[in-house]
């Protein structure tokens, strides 16, 4: 336990998931701010640092010790068959990482933002970490509640342009509803450093306090509430357009469904 403005408050078990080929980058500095402010405050830590791990190959057949199916490689049904018998069956790395995130509380993923989404390192790791029957789906596919998780990212284009395109939207909802949400964990409001090769240190050096501040609170900090905007609605396409680029089989369709209206 650790001790808040004179109230005595167990200390969480966090665990840093960060991907970022470079140790020295802005997204580096962020991980090192939160690590640190997060042992100074008492909370416990564990590091999943995926390039220094080298932890780049996807989910494929060497992540399970034997296959159910040498002949025909299903993932899900090999992940599941790995949970029948009590998560034996995965491959040391494999389940290093799943001994993490059963010890851990709190998850916090670090990286940068790759064509709106996480860097194809940190996909891998959720695909081969977020295992059917783990995360998700059959027997103690509840294993990851009640745990938070968390979102901070930089990224290279300005929060103005990312707002106006819906960027934020699609990618708050692919991480925070997609992953956390589907696997039973709570997502917090997300940390985002807009910009950050561009801007200059006295930005960066803000930038680092707000994360500070953030993981100093992150017992507190509020839910991330999911929009209703759908990625349609963001990408709203006129009725021209659509027609323009309609094949015969989309023509038919849209005229049964305009006569099903009338």
């Amino acid at each position: 336990q650790r001790r808040v403005h004179g109230i005595m408050i167990a200390k969480s078990k966090v665990l840093v998931v960060f991907a970022h080929a470079e140790p020295k980058s802005f997204c580096g500095a962020i991980k090192d701010t939160v690590i640190e402010t997060l042992k100074n405050n008492g909370h416990e830590v564990k590091v999943s640092d995926l390039h220094q791990m080298k932890m780049t190959l996807p989910l494929d057949k060497t992540d399970f010790e034997n296959l159910t199916n040498p002949a025909h490689f299903k993932p899900q049904a090999e992940q599941k068959a790995c949970n029948l018998k009590n998560f034996e069956g995965y491959c040391p790395e494999v389940k290093a990482e799943h001994e993490k995130v059963k010890w851990c509380d709190t998850m916090i993923l670090i990286f940068p933002l790759y064509w709106w989404s996480v860097p194809g390192i940190m996909k891998n790791w959720i695909d081969r970490v977020f295992s059917m029957g783990f995360a998700y789906g059959g027997q103690g596919g509840t294993t990851l509640k009640p745990r938070k998780g968390m979102i901070m990212y930089t990224t290279g284009g300005p929060k103005a342009y990312h707002v106006s395109i819906g960027m934020e939207t699609v990618v708050w909802k692919l991480l925070n509803d997609g992953v956390f949400r589907f696997t039973g964990m709570t997502p917090l409001e997300p940390f985002v450093a807009y910009q950050a090769a561009w801007i200059d240190d006295t930005q960066r050096k803000a930038y680092l306090q707000d994360a500070q501040k953030i993981v100093e609170s992150i017992d507190t900090r509020a839910e991330y509430q999911s929009t209703k905007q759908s990625f349609h609605q963001i990408y709203s396409v006129s009725y021209t357009h659509l027609r323009a680029h309609e094949t015969r089989e989309d023509l038919v369709c849209r005229l049964l469904l305009e006569k099903k209206k009338t």
